[in-house]
């Protein structure tokens, strides 16, 4: 029987690594959020039973168990709402619920229904009221592409402080899009929100490539950042990417961390064939992919500050800041950027370090 199908199934290595990113994720999201707001909302969009056959635990136990055990106790009223259509696995989900003891501020509702249809009559509702989401991450990981509407993901991103992470069966989506049954076809232009996925099967090149950047660019259009991690089978093929869209720079960074730390080779993807006791290439030499990014950005510019450098790192790039001064160092020893001795604030440079007030400029070469 497929695992869309059953009430439980056996879980995969590609959903530990996705599992794996929400967890990583929600740990800092959560005391985050929390500090600054009294009412924080979890949305599990395609929750499933709360468990797979071998007893590992599924994405809503994963999120209370974060809330309920992180080092920095969450005060004030925190939001788990789970929705799956399947009435058995909101029925296995309400008896693995029950048998947790949460604390009392946690809201905690498993309900059958629709992930679009359910939050888009809680989005109107608010909108007819004239009040705004409270902070809200929305994890939507269909088995498919139906059911997730571009619509909804633009209503929740609207609002001020809401985040996703989409799993985008961008595959099957570029498989389905010939197929003869209109309906079909009509979810996969609903989950775009664009007629332009059609044009795209037509063309010749790489569909999925094609497809992956107009989702990103429809995500664009409603939030700040977007990142995509792709995810593949131990065949090493596409399954889907994942799509983080924020609007909110902090939110960005610490979602890149967490991809980060799943990812063996800090190329933003993940394969189930990877082997776990291989050790990370990325972290063993320094990206050129990022050195040319870097060159391409600022040489030419005189002296730049070293903040500059990193926020087109941390906004605009899959790096992380520690990449960014990797490449800093070693593009020193080789003579390629000339670093000065005095900080934008007045103190010495400590030796083969690069905070915000240090400054540079590359080297020309003639």
């Amino acid at each position: 029987m497929a695992a869309d199908q059953d009430t439980l199934w056996k879980i995969e290595p590609h959903t530990r690594a996705k599992h794996e990113i929400l967890q990583r994720y929600l740990e800092a999201w959560f005391p985050i959020l929390n500090k600054w707001h009294n009412r924080i909302v979890y949305i599990d969009g395609f929750c499933g039973p709360g468990r797979y056959r071998g007893g590992e635990p599924g994405s809503p136990i994963i999120a209370l168990d974060v809330a309920a055990n992180h080092r920095r106790a969450l005060s004030g009223e925190v939001v788990f709402w789970f929705i799956d259509e399947r009435q058995d696995r909101i029925d296995h989900l309400q008896r693995e619920l029950a048998s947790h003891a949460y604390p009392s501020h946690f809201r905690v509702y498993a309900q059958c229904g629709t992930f679009h249809e359910l939050v888009d009559t809680v989005l109107e509702s608010l909108d007819c009221k004239g009040t705004s989401l409270a902070p809200t991450f929305a994890f939507v990981d269909p088995f498919g592409f139906k059911g997730i509407p571009f619509s909804v993901i633009k209503t929740l991103l609207g609002h001020k402080r809401c985040e996703v992470l989409v799993t985008f069966m961008v595959s099957s989506m570029s498989r389905f899009l010939g197929h003869p049954r209109d309906e079909i076809v009509q979810h996969i232009v609903d989950a775009f929100g664009s007629e332009e996925c059609i044009q795209i099967a037509q063309e010749h090149g790489d569909r999925i490539a094609k497809l992956r950047d107009l989702y990103q660019k429809q995500l664009m259009t409603v939030a700040r950042f977007v990142r995509a991690f792709a995810v593949s089978n131990r065949q090493n093929q596409l399954l889907y990417f994942l799509f983080f869209a924020s609007k909110h720079r902090l939110g960005h960074i610490k979602m890149k961390e967490a991809m980060r730390k799943v990812d063996r080779e800090g190329l933003f993807s993940f394969s189930d064939r990877t082997d776990p006791a291989q050790g990370s290439l990325f972290a063993e030499q320094v990206s050129p992919v990022l050195r040319q990014l870097l060159e391409d950005k600022f040489a030419g510019q005189g002296l730049i500050q070293v903040s500059q450098m990193r926020e087109f790192v941390e906004d605009d790039t899959g790096y992380l800041v520690k990449d960014m001064k990797e490449v800093l160092k070693r593009e020193e020893t080789e003579g390629k950027i000339r670093v000065r001795e005095d900080k934008a604030d007045g103190k010495k440079r400590k030796k083969d370090t690069f905070p915000d007030e240090v400054v540079l400029e590359y080297v020309t070469r003639r």
